[in-house]
């Protein structure tokens, strides 16, 4: 054989192995992406035998989708809060290819889902609740949202979302648990959690949101992968009497094990569903005499007290009282007035977003939109900064005063005559007032204006008949709580 054939065979060989080592190389790089996916180490076991690369996948699910219709099972139709259209019932085989929009598994059985949108979910991921109390979130109630920019597996889109409890931003799930008011997070996995792992652990675990030894000055290693622990941003899993610690998320993997089938899924439901408020719990308590407010992680019982010697400062208004609601073990206490606010209100003059009630130490301090004012329990909306007191957002539309009945006033948000240069003062106490920044009751045919703390100070000279007067007019605009 000649000298330059050999050349060229041994020039087509290095481009067949380049190419080989090149396919290879873009293989281990999907698999370590795919891996990469879900914290937990086993997630990903299931999925890499099903896909050489996500975009070959997402290809197959989106042909499978529209070339094949799923049987439908007339059994009735589903209103999920995840979606605007009704959930029809189908029954789904694996080799169909349909990711739950919730778990993204695919789905093999009873399914619920809009054909037209191609949204579906598991029978056992559309039972899952859409609002929980958390034990490490107490103060308000968590709802469930979907991920921003949807960072799953298959998505290269960066988010500012990020779980409290394991510190990742990606997750097996398409959504997560949110509280609007502290912005804390949850990934729907890390919430079904519980606070104590007891089964099939080495040792018995406790839940913690930092290392409890906050003297200890050495670096934490996890006792499970052995890698060095953030103690501060991330919750652990730690045993005193065997000095036993261990990251969140690898401790989680040793209790629930293989994560991704049916099972993990009915274990997740279930652990959520406990979470959730309940009527058979309340029924209980009122047997007992107690009962839940949305402020308290305990049940509270009801006192009144005789004796001025024992009163109380409510622990929403900072005002003293001598009937209310208390927790024995907590020493909390909410006054009469305060136990009936709702939590959250949809004001006329703020209707993009609701306004959710905080106490009067709770921090950052917004002035009042209608009166100026800063202290005091106000109804909050953080992302605009915007704030109202009780007794403000609970102001009526019209008001007469009591001592003329004749004379009515209209509430407006603003003075009506923009061009007006001159300064305006209240009829009632003449202090000036702020045209263009606060609420104002005004009389077109007396030309007379009022502050709305003159004016609802004018109406009763009780403190307590002014706030229950409030909380009976917030009713109006209270935003209902749906536990579904």
């Amino acid at each position: 054989m000649s000298q330059p054939k050999k050349r060229e065979i041994e020039i087509v060989k290095n481009e067949k192995s380049d190419a080989s080592d090149q396919a290879e190389d873009q293989l281990d790089e999907a698999k370590g992406q795919q891996a990469v996916l879900y914290r937990f180490r086993q997630r990903h076991k299931n999925i890499q035998t099903e896909i050489t690369s996500c975009s070959k996948l997402i290809a197959k699910e989106e042909e499978s989708c529209v070339s094949k219709a799923p049987p439908r099972l007339r059994d009735g139709d589903l209103v999920h809060f995840s979606h605007r259209h009704p959930l029809l019932r189908f029954h789904l085989k694996g080799t169909d290819v349909i990711r739950c929009n919730m778990c993204t598994i695919i789905i093999s059985g009873v399914a619920y889902g809009c054909d037209r949108c191609r949204y579906f979910l598991h029978e056992v991921c559309s039972k899952i609740p859409k609002r929980i109390r958390h034990y490490f979130h107490p103060m308000h109630s968590l709802t469930l949202l979907p991920i921003p920019s949807i960072v799953l597996w298959h998505s290269k889109v960066e988010s500012e979302f990020c779980c409290v409890a394991c510190g990742y931003d990606n997750s097996l799930f398409s959504f997560y648990y949110h509280c609007d008011l502290c912005k804390f997070d949850l990934h729907l996995e890390c919430a079904s959690v519980t606070t104590k792992l007891i089964h099939k652990v080495k040792y018995p675990l406790d839940l913690f949101t930092s290392f409890p030894l906050k003297s200890e000055g050495a670096a934490l290693l996890c006792c499970i992968c052995n890698q060095v622990m953030n103690r501060q941003s991330t919750w652990l899993f730690y045993n005193r009497e065997f000095d036993y610690i261990c990251h969140f998320e690898f401790a989680a993997e040793e209790e629930l094990g293989v994560i991704g089938d049916q099972s993990f899924l009915s274990e997740v439901q279930k652990s959520l569903l406990l979470q959730k408020s309940c009527s058979g719990q309340q029924q209980k308590l009122e047997k007992l005499g107690e009962v839940i407010h949305f402020s308290h992680r305990h049940p509270l019982k009801a006192i009144k007290q005789t004796n001025e010697a024992s009163i109380m400062n409510c622990c929403i208004c900072s005002f003293q009282a001598l009937s209310g609601y208390i927790c024995q073990l907590c020493n909390y206490f909410i006054d009469e007035t305060c136990f009936t606010l709702p939590r959250r209100i949809q004001h006329h003059f703020h209707p993009n977003h609701p306004l959710i009630l905080t106490s009067y130490n709770d921090p950052p301090k917004f002035k009042c939109r209608a009166c100026g004012q800063e202290k005091g329990t106000t109804y909050r909306c953080s992302t605009c900064k915007f704030s109202l007191h009780r007794s403000c957002a609970g102001a009526p539309m019209t008001f007469t005063l009591d001592k003329n009945k004749k004379v009515s006033y209209k509430l407006l948000y603003s003075y009506p005559y923009d061009g007006e240069m001159a300064v305006i003062k209240c009829s009632v106490c003449s202090g000036e007032l702020n045209s263009k920044e606060n609420f104002m009751y005004f009389n077109f045919n007396l030309d007379e204006v009022l502050h709305v703390q003159c004016a609802l100070n004018r109406e009763t000279d009780s403190y307590d008949t002014k706030f229950s007067l409030a909380s009976e007019r917030l009713k109006s605009i209270k935003i209902e709580e749906d536990h579904s």
